[in-house]
């Protein structure tokens, strides 16, 4: 992530309200209005994967191998058959320069420069198999591109795989990367970004703040080991939490719009609450969306009030975004990552740069510092482009 790389840096970062944003450094962004991003900097791909496939993978896979390669070792993922090992994998784009660099040069030479596997990079499955090349998973797998909620519903598939008898294990990864100047414009283009901190990168990303005015485009990679429970303590397995139930739905009304009163995104939460077999009153934190753009820290708002009713003003949440930025198909596999962190540390990581109130942002968004709690059950509230929502419900592993 921008803030840390590995579980233990970025759990720590969290916790001590560190911010992994600042001015851009992939290219020159002086000609954009948003010139801040969420890089991920001391990240050296060779010490993950051989120097002779650095060179043949672009950014966003190199991610992906990198991060699947560090839960496969933490969920010590040899002890299982690779036939009964599975992947899914997400991401929003396939390799993230084909703009940039491959298709100038086709303009520029013609066919004959393009490079026999591009056809493969610029494809999110590219990653997908080559994290199941890396790791020997020789199960199923599968390829999702669904922007915020990626990752919920890889978990999904995932689960649906471990309790059909597909798969004993399957790898769940999510990785984003497109700092490229033409796919940063276009993100600039449609007016999602903060525009007013360019100056101040670390103060830019500020969910449920009155000055809020835009999210923070980041990239990163986060990845998790599904498995059946029984089987993962059966085998020592370093297990931190139980997926108790899921829900993922779409609006299906506007692109670019969505429900600000938040009564959709409310219907997907309980919907997910129920299926953990839950009480609403149970849930101990929410890891929120947060993105810091206006409309959408207020609809998310609003859904946790229809969802919860007046206990929704006693329950912690907090955005990771105020810390990382958004990372679009990456997001939802940090903040679950977040979770299952939180669940084992009992600490609840703060919004940072949560300074003025917004009067219809009014519940407690842990302002700007770590909240040590008793956790049981967190939820993890995503929401997407399209009026998507998806929703995770965690609990300590019984």
């Amino acid at each position: 992530a921008p803030n840390g790389i590995g579980k233990d840096e970025f759990w720590q970062a969290l916790i001590e309200g560190r911010s992994g944003i600042d001015r851009i450094t992939s290219f020159d962004a002086s000609d954009l209005p948003c010139q801040i991003a969420g890089e991920v900097k001391g990240f050296d791909p060779a010490d993950y994967i051989s120097p002779k496939l650095v060179k043949r993978l672009p950014r966003v896979a190199q991610f992906a191998v990198a991060v699947a390669r560090m839960a496969a070792e933490d969920a010590h993922l040899e002890d299982i058959r690779p036939q009964r090992i599975g992947v899914a994998f997400g991401t929003t784009l396939g390799k993230e320069d084909i703009f940039d660099g491959d298709h100038n040069l086709f303009l520029q030479k013609g066919w004959k420069s393009i490079n026999l596997l591009l056809g493969e990079k610029y494809t999110s499955h590219f990653s997908t198999i080559h994290i199941a090349i890396e790791l020997g998973a020789k199960g199923p797998v599968a390829s999702f591109s669904s922007g915020c909620i990626t990752i919920t519903n890889a978990i999904d598939w995932g689960y649906h795989q471990i309790q059909n008898g597909y798969a004993d294990a399957v790898v769940v990864a999510g990785t984003e990367s497109m700092f490229f100047p033409f796919p940063f414009a276009i993100v600039c283009a449609r007016r999602l970004l903060s525009t007013s901190s360019n100056d101040q990168p670390q103060k830019a990303s500020k969910p449920f703040d009155m000055r809020r005015d835009g999210a923070v485009l980041s990239e990163g990679a986060g990845a998790i080991i599904l498995e059946e429970q029984s089987c993962a303590f059966d085998r020592g397995a370093n297990v931190y939490a139980e997926l108790l139930g899921f829900s993922v739905s779409c609006e299906a009304v506007s692109v670019q719009e969505f429900d600000i009163t938040g009564k959709a995104c409310a219907e997907t939460i309980l919907a997910a609450i129920d299926r953990s077999s839950l009480h609403p009153s149970e849930i101990d934190y929410i890891c929120a969306t947060g993105t810091s753009t206006r409309n959408q820290d207020l609809g998310e708002t609003n859904a946790i009030k229809h969802a919860f009713g007046n206990r929704a003003y006693n329950i912690p949440i907090s955005s990771i975004k105020s810390m990382i930025g958004h990372p679009d198909a990456a997001a939802t596999a940090l903040q679950v990552i977040t979770c299952c962190l939180a669940l084992r540390n009992s600490i609840i990581p703060p919004t940072i740069n949560y300074e003025i109130p917004d009067p219809e942002c009014d519940l407690d968004y842990v302002p700007n510092k770590a909240r040590v709690t008793r956790l049981r059950n967190v939820l993890i509230n995503a929401e997407g482009f399209g009026g998507n929502h998806s929703a995770i419900v965690l609990g300590i592993p019984r």
